[in-house]
């Protein structure tokens, strides 16, 4: 799995083009802007784009959603939960930055598996951001993609619709395993970081490790 992270809109967000190298399968991670340096590369590699995945439905994640499905066909994946922030442009405050409404492709439930290839990305319900904010993980090589579940040092707030502190710690507790075998985290703001580095240096996650049984 090769993973391509391009800094986007207002707000920089980390979007992530994750790809197959054997098969060119590859999937868009929080298109928070449509941005012609990705289609290009998609096209040089020639890479057929499966998924456009949103970790969750804030603006600042999905701004380029629906121009990329139009230049793809690739099919948009979200939590089941989310819908009502995609169908809704005051809930995803898109109505002030030009966005529209978007509809998924595909609606996903905890413990979900998309596959790319030889590769596949495993779905973790991680409420607290929003209602449906998901992490995908790939076991085989170590790799989280947390959105604003948890950042470098941080996490993501919890005081916009659908927010929730507890929910957000009770979701750190849900990423043990991927913790206890420090997993690499592509976050969707920031810089990469790891698990050992994270129980170190983020309070929130040892707030929410300090319960664990």
């Amino acid at each position: 799995m090769k993973i391509l992270t391009y800094n986007l809109g207002i707000f920089s967000v980390n979007c992530y083009l994750v790809y197959d190298e054997k098969s060119s399968k590859a999937c868009l991670i929080d298109p928070a802007v449509y941005d012609s340096k990705v289609m290009k590369i998609i096209s040089e590699k020639g890479l057929s784009l499966e998924y456009i995945i949103l970790t969750h439905g804030h603006f600042d994640h999905i701004l380029g959603t629906n121009k990329f499905k139009e230049m793809t066909s690739a099919k948009i994946v979200a939590h089941e939960l989310e819908v009502e922030y995609l169908q809704d442009p005051a809930k995803s405050m898109t109505a002030e930055h030009g966005g529209g409404i978007i509809s998924p492709d595909i609606l996903l439930k905890d413990g979900d598996v998309l596959t790319l290839g030889d590769s596949s990305l495993k779905v973790i319900h991680t409420p607290g951001h929003t209602k449906g904010s998901c992490c995908f993980y790939c076991e085989k090589q170590k790799i989280l993609f947390s959105g604003d579940t948890i950042f470098k040092g941080a996490v993501g707030c919890w005081n916009l619709y659908g927010g929730s502190y507890d929910d957000l710690i009770k979701s750190l507790r849900k990423l043990k395993f991927i913790i206890d075998k420090n997993y690499k985290i592509y976050s969707g703001h920031g810089y990469v970081t790891t698990c050992d580095n994270e129980v170190v240096e983020n309070y929130y996650l040892r707030e929410a490790i300090s319960n664990f049984d």
